[in-house]
């Protein structure tokens, strides 16, 4: 059950810092579509967990365009982390799925994975990209941090 916890924890991380990076290239491009790099770096705490799979975070990502952070996250297999990942920024909305997977079980789990921007509302109703995240969750507490870089289109 704690495993799971951590993993889930991971997975929500992973996801904001993603979401995160996709609204910063977002923010810094001119208004015709067009590519842009972005890092960025998210802090997040628990909001809500449901059982020992299911878990809501809530924080702030900052960087190339900071925003408000929340993700939903579900942990299979014990170290399989998958979710959905929404910045919100002046801007608009900035919707992203991710897929990650914990490297350490220890009370600082460490996890990486992949983000696929799919969308959002306002400028980045038609968001698309991809990006990678890593990030460190405490177990005990289920607070988060994670850096993520990426590219989007919108």
């Amino acid at each position: 059950m704690g495993l799971r916890n951590g993993h889930s924890r991971v997975v929500a991380a992973f996801v904001a810092i993603i979401v995160a990076g996709a609204c910063g290239l977002a923010a810094s491009s001119s208004p015709a579509a067009s590519s842009m790099k972005v890092t960025e770096h998210v802090v997040l705490k628990l909001a809500k967990r449901t059982g020992a799979t299911k878990f809501a975070h809530t924080g702030h990502a900052t960087g190339t365009l900071s925003g408000s952070v929340r993700s939903v996250t579900t942990l299979t297999h014990s170290v399989v982390l998958r979710g959905t990942v929404t910045i919100n920024t002046s801007r608009g909305e900035l919707r992203l799925k991710i897929d990650g997977r914990a490297r350490t079980l220890a009370l600082r789990t460490r996890f990486d994975g992949a983000a696929t921007i799919d969308g959002g509302t306002g400028r980045y109703a038609h968001a698309r990209g991809t990006g990678r995240f890593t990030g460190i969750v405490n177990r005990s507490t289920w607070a988060s941090t994670i850096d993520a870089s990426g590219s989007f289109t919108y």
